[in-house]
């Protein structure tokens, strides 16, 4: 045997038969998530490297990134290391066209790639900065994976940095969609003792995304196949030897080869003509644990090289040259000899970084036992002189390479560093927070305000209060926040620093805000109001009277609401400060919105697009472009609810937020629903619930979930709708909104919205209505008018209906008349009518109400609300039938028959057929024939479509139905239009196969 070949992998074809299986699945394009997990040394890299030669094999494009102890505190890491590579591999031009533009959010990722042409993030909330970041990097991902199938390899998870959990979670969830395999491994002993990385598997796991696999010691067979394959042997030649090892090792494949390499270096083992000699058992002492074995090899390299290995343990991830040099107290010459020892043993593996060569430890199991082995004395001297290295190498960039220096400074534990120590954690924690890894800011933040109490000094107190603080927010520790930001406002009072007092209060009323504190966020903005207006800073006031604006009128104060929002907007209009100015007409546009009247909604909005626009503030411009397609969707405007949310959609892709692009899908599931597109709705839903699961974005999930489980209604699947409305119901807080307590109106509302619309479907119209109401309640209390008027008036006023409760269904009738006359609320204008024209039929005016229904039923189809219009149309065929007009009914069916068909509403086309079957009339095919259009003819267009079936020319057409045969040919231009027809016989052949000539 000759012990620096590698041996062949033992005791692992089942586990490698898996993995290779999952890479053939990826070159599918079913992706998969693999967590390999054992005690250290028994063979977790030795597999992954197996695998990365079978991806080879199959022309994968394989990635490996290893996390090491030392960079716990470094964001992204594990996934810098692999990754930063080859990003760097690629030319400038292919990295930009495969980023599609995200070059900033990559270099919020890893810094290494960032140059002087690298453009700054694009500005927006705090809460949307690590899902763009992670969404650039999935997208960046998934298309270097369409281009080449990929393995990605994250080994020594136990190591890695909180964020580098989130993303692997982040990526994990995603996988299956890819051809990717995405390889994690992991010492077991460690799991339990990190809380992030149990987190992330448990959670995968639950959601069936994720295989794991432990890797046992290897038995007594195997450790005898191991032996015998180094030393290509018998095993009559080798005698008892492989038990013995295998009772010392007990299997661990990284002690066994240690104990071989230590019985080859001493001449126990020794080669003697054509065979091995030295298998007598009795003869041999092997060591008693992996430690012993380690120490062996240690004790075998020179003491030069002794010492650099050692200052390499302490610097715990990858070495480079450059700062070896300024360690090792060696010239260049013999620490080149040193190193080529190291490389020689096999203790390091030479890389490429940015900085030049750098060196890794072969195994990381002898970087950990040199670690434990040093007294602590001499760890902090170490890690003193690894950060003075460090910054010497990287001069004028020392302060952008905080994150890397601050390990050290913080593991020194040098008073006599401790202002050097607090300068790099402030600036590691800024770097952090600017990269979304809020944990790793807390940690370095947490540590510099620590060395500032201990010194009982001010200096350098200030940043870091705000920046721990900011971090812990983001965390949603809103109580250490606040906690932190109490002591900034003594410091700045004690400065006589008003403005910045203002700015605290405001931040103190946000957190107070966030668990629900109405009362208290009001006290903190008013103090800050009142401080604001001694500092003399209009822009502190107009923010906060702003900010007071927003909590009206979420406690149902809408008044005083915008009585808060018109002065802001005097403050604004007097400073001229066109920033300012936009988010004040936006915060104003929102207000009108739920309160109306629209047309104030549309005046606010307009006047923040025309500044933001001017000033380039596309955040400001997406929530007016936003909040102009809510408020067109409430008010029934189709049209423009289309065009706004494509002009949002565009904004939101330009500031690469997924978390905006999931609040314009809301809209647009809304959207797509109502004008009956059921399966895009769905689709895109389905998708974006996916995300905003994925992001963390729980408050966007409940109006999602609503709005896919009312089309789950409508078609019938309600135990997959009550799922989704169970959930959003929890999630909105709805089953606390009768307590008295806090709420959120625009997701509680709509919860209500769901579980009315579920039992109604169900036909339980009274428990519908008491829901309804319910909803109604909260909605009348906190102002939000317009949001009634949408869903709960028409519901309530329909669930009254068929409970017969025409006094009640009268009074909700009458208020969506006013609604509509006072908003201008188209969509309530035609529920009011549907509601009044159904009690007239209902009560046995039939004749009376049929006119109304069919205006009713013609204003739902034009906005168009295209079920409920068919629904409404529904009653109105009872109505004909009644007063003997059958051939109009039966032309209803027929168009009734094609929405429900086209949008799959089972159990509504279940009913259309059977009254069909009860006229006699010919059946259409249940599911219509693709493009056909035929819900969307009007009546008269029906009957030309007819009529052109029967073979009738344009002039016996305008005979027939008494019109002029220009008229006629323009009803047959629209037709062939809707119907995606270009000839008569094409219509004829339509009209036929779809049985209704």
């Amino acid at each position: 045997m000759v012990m620096h070949e590698r041996i062949p992998l033992i005791g692992r074809q089942r586990e490698l038969a898996l993995l290779t299986s999952a890479l053939d699945g990826a070159r599918k394009g079913k992706g998969s998530v693999h967590i390999v997990a054992g005690e250290g040394g028994v063979g977790k890299t030795r597999l992954s490297e197996a695998l990365r030669e079978r991806a080879a094999e199959r022309e994968f494009t394989t990635v490996l990134g290893r996390a090491f102890p030392v960079e716990t505190g470094i964001p992204y890491a594990i996934f810098g290391d692999g990754f930063v590579p080859l990003l760097r591999a690629m030319p400038p031009a292919t990295l930009q066209t495969m980023s599609r533009g995200a070059a900033a959010e990559l270099a919020l990722l890893f810094p290494t790639l960032r140059t002087e042409g690298t453009p700054a993030p694009r500005a927006g909330e705090a809460a949307e900065l690590k899902p763009r970041i992670f969404d650039a990097f999935s997208q960046l991902l998934t298309r270097l994976a369409a281009k080449t199938p990929m393995l990605v390899v994250l080994e020594n998870l136990h190591w890695a940095d909180p964020s580098s959990l989130d993303l692997f979670h982040f990526l994990a969830r995603g996988a299956s969609a890819q051809p990717l395999v995405l390889l994690a491994t992991y010492n077991d002993a460690q799991r339990e003792s990190h809380r992030s990385l149990r987190n992330a598997e448990q959670s995968l796991l639950s959601l069936g995304v994720l295989a794991r696999h432990t890797l046992p010691p290897l038995t007594r067979a195997e450790t005898m196949q191991f032996v015998l394959t180094a030393f290509g042997e018998t095993a009559e030649a080798i005698g008892d030897f492989a038990d013995r090892v295998h009772e010392r090792t007990r299997g661990n494949p990284f002690f066994i080869e240690e104990v071989l390499k230590m019985l080859l270096d001493s001449g126990r083992l020794r080669r003697e003509g054509d065979r091995w000699t030295g298998w007598v058992t009795e003869q041999l002492a092997l060591p008693g644990n992996i430690r012993d074995a380690l120490q062996v090899r240690y004790d075998r390299l020179s003491e030069a090289a002794q010492k650099v290995v050692v200052v390499a343990a302490v610097v715990g991830a990858q070495v480079p040259h450059a700062l070896l040099e300024r360690l090792a107290g060696l010239d260049g010459e013999a620490l080149l000899a040193v190193v080529d020892e190291l490389r020689r043993e096999r203790i390091f593996e030479e890389v490429e970084a940015p900085e030049g060569p750098a060196y890794l430890f072969t195994h990381p199991m002898l970087q950990e036992m040199l670690y434990a082995e040093l007294s602590r004395a001499r760890v902090r001297a170490l890690h003193a002189e690894i950060a003075d290295g460090l910054e010497t190498m990287y001069g004028a960039r020392a302060l952008a390479n905080a994150e890397e220096i601050a390990v050290h400074l913080r593991r020194a534990e040098s008073p006599a560093q401790a202002e050097r120590a607090v300068r790099y954690l402030t600036a590691a924690g800024e770097i952090a927070i600017e990269r979304g890894a809020h944990r790793e800011a807390v940690d370095s933040l947490n540590s510099a305000l620590t060395l500032l109490d201990r010194a009982g000094t001010t200096t350098g107190l200030e940043p870091v209060l705000d920046l721990l603080g900011r971090a812990r927010h983001r965390l949603g520790d809103y109580t250490g926040a606040s906690a932190l930001w109490r002591r900034a406002i003594a410091l700045a009072e004690s400065r006589g620093e008003l403005s910045r007092v203002a700015t605290l209060e405001r931040r103190l009323g946000v957190a107070a805000l966030r668990v629900g504190d109405f009362p208290r966020a009001l006290e903190h903005y008013e103090r800050g109001l009142d401080t604001a207006r001694r500092a003399h800073d209009e822009g502190a006031e107009a923010s906060l009277q702003l900010a007071r604006s927003a909590v009206m009128m979420e406690v149902g104060d809408g008044a005083e609401a915008e009585r808060a929002g018109r002065k802001a907007l005097e403050i604004a209009e007097r400073l001229g400060e066109p920033r300012l100015l936009a988010r004040v007409h936006q915060a104003l546009q929102a207000i009108a919105v739920w309160r109306g009247p629209p047309a104030a909604a549309m005046e606010h909005g307009a006047r923040a697009l025309e500044i933001a626009a001017q000033i380039g503030d596309h955040r400001t411009a997406w929530q007016a472009e936003w909040t102009h397609a809510y408020n067109a969707g409430l008010t029934g405007d189709s049209a423009g609810t289309g065009r706004r949310i494509s002009e949002a959609s565009r904004l939101a892709e330009e500031l690469r937020s997924p978390v905006l692009r999931i609040l314009t899908a809301e809209v647009t599931v809304e959207y797509r629903s109502g004008i009956g597109e059921w399966d895009a709705a769905l689709a895109l839903a389905d998708r974006s619930i996916e995300e905003a699961r994925a992001f963390g974005q729980k408050l966007l999930l409940p109006r999602l979930l609503v709005w896919s489980a009312l089309v789950l209604c409508g078609r019938g699947e309600f135990e997959k709708a009550k799922v989704r409305i169970d959930e959003a119901w929890t999630l909105s807080g709805a089953d606390r909104a009768e307590d008295g307590g806090p709420i959120n109106v625009h997701l509680v509302v709509p919860a209500h919205v769901g579980l009315a619309y579920y039992h109604m479907y169900r036909r339980d119209y009274r428990l519908a209505l008491d829901i309804a109401e319910r909803g109604l309640a909260i909605a009348d209390r906190t102002g939000y008018t317009v949001l009634a008027v949408h869903r709960l008036l028409p519901l309530a006023a329909e669930a009254s209906l068929w409970i017969r409760d025409w006094e009640r269904s009268d009074a909700y009738g009458t208020r969506l008349r006013q609604a509509a006359d006072h908003l201008g609320h188209p969509l309530a204008g035609a529920w009011s009518d549907a509601s009044f024209a159904l009690a007239r039929m209902l009560q046995g005016d039939k004749a009376g109400a049929i006119e109304q229904l069919r205006q009713a039923a013609d204003a739902l189809d034009a906005i168009p609300f295209t079920e409920h219009a068919a629904r409404l149309r529904r009653k109105f065929v009872d109505a004909l039938i009644f007063l003997g007009d059958r051939g109009a009914a039966e032309v209803e069916l027929y168009r009734i028959h094609d929405v429900f068909a086209r949008l799959g509403a089972e159990l509504a086309l279940d009913d259309v057929r059977e009254k069909m079957r009860e006229l006699g009339m010919r059946l259409p095919r249940r599911k219509p024939t693709e493009g056909s259009g035929w819900g969307e003819l009007t009546p008269t267009e029906v009957k030309v479509a007819r009529l052109v079936a029967d073979g009738k020319s344009n002039k016996e057409i305008g005979e027939a139905l008494s019109m002029s045969d220009r008229t006629a040919g323009t009803h047959l231009a629209n037709i062939y239009k809707k119907l995606k027809v270009r000839t008569r016989g094409q219509l004829a052949v339509l009209v036929r196969d779809l049985g209704i000539a």
